[in-house]
């Protein structure tokens, strides 16, 4: 079989941009591994990623898989360690990773605007609760340690008067498992990203509030990682476009929402605003204690 391998001189010339100087190279691998912040049931999880990595060993020659930690923590301890090449992080998780070890962003997914940035969102599936005050006593479904799904969640409730005590928050091991839970009345309101949100608007549930834009998603490395694995995972990715191609929207039409609307480099402003609100979630955590 012939390998394609697609030159990407923009991709380059972002890496050799944004790259810190590795002080020793990182030690080569059989495989290339790829992991993906647990937001999902681990079984969607797979569903959803399991074609990008395909896509990957196709377009790059290199054998991928893709690896799933059980929850933030062990995985963030994962990334400093080396354990895994490539990782895709939300902006909190990211800002951990970026202080504890120097983990940078390399590559950011667009939204289905074309931006990479998005929104969290406060919904409710109760139809007496018509705003963010009307939360208050109520059960409110989140995903423990995400950005969109905990952690600005919380900021638009305790900016709204909501603090600690004033609503019973219930945590769940998955977007996908707020929304179920949402629907069947178990909780009467929810913090989700506004990717998941978009999938379920058309179901009873009324939004209450969006937040202001926030650093997506991003494709993240360690500093010691060679250049040249960057290079050819951003090459694959950045030919992407599937707004104007139909060929490629047919490629990416399996992929999980966050990843099947093209890329970009990040932008200088883009980690700043990783940190601003990784400043964001040391604030309210520190409040909810």
């Amino acid at each position: 079989m012939t390998v394609r391998r697609t030159p990407a001189a923009l991709a380059l010339l972002v890496l050799a941009a944004l790259t810190p100087l590795a002080a020793a190279a990182a030690p080569s691998r059989a495989t290339r591994t790829l992991a993906v912040i647990p937001f999902y049931s681990p079984e969607r999880m797979w569903l959803l990623y399991t074609p990008l990595i395909d896509y990957l060993r196709r377009e790059t020659g290199e054998p991928w898989e893709l690896k799933l930690y059980a929850n933030h923590d062990d995985m963030l301890a994962g990334v400093c360690a080396g354990d895994v090449d490539v990782t895709l992080l939300g902006p909190v998780p990211l800002g951990r990773v970026n202080r504890a070890c120097g983990a940078f962003p390399f590559l950011v997914p667009r939204g289905k605007d074309g931006k990479p940035v998005f929104h969290s969102m406060l919904l409710s599936g109760d139809p007496a609760v018509t705003t963010v005050a009307g939360l208050r006593g109520k059960k409110i479904g989140l995903f423990k340690g995400s950005t969109g799904a905990h952690v600005i969640p919380l900021k638009m409730l305790r900016d709204a008067g909501l603090g600690p005590g004033s609503f019973e928050p219930v945590f769940y091991e998955g977007q996908d498992r707020i929304m179920t839970a949402l629907l069947s009345r178990e909780v009467q309101g929810a913090g989700v990203k506004e990717a998941l949100y978009r999938r379920f608007e058309k179901e009873p549930v009324r939004l209450l509030q969006t937040s202001e834009e926030l650093p997506n998603f991003a494709f993240v490395a360690l500093p010691a990682q060679p250049p040249a694995v960057r290079a050819r995972f951003v090459a694959a990715l950045l030919k992407l476009d599937p707004g104007t191609s139909a060929a490629d929207a047919a490629a990416v039409k399996g992929w999980d929402d966050e990843i099947k609307n093209g890329f970009t480099a990040p932008a200088p402003d883009f980690l700043p605003a990783v940190l601003k609100v990784y400043d964001i979630y040391e604030t309210v955590m520190h409040e909810s204690r």
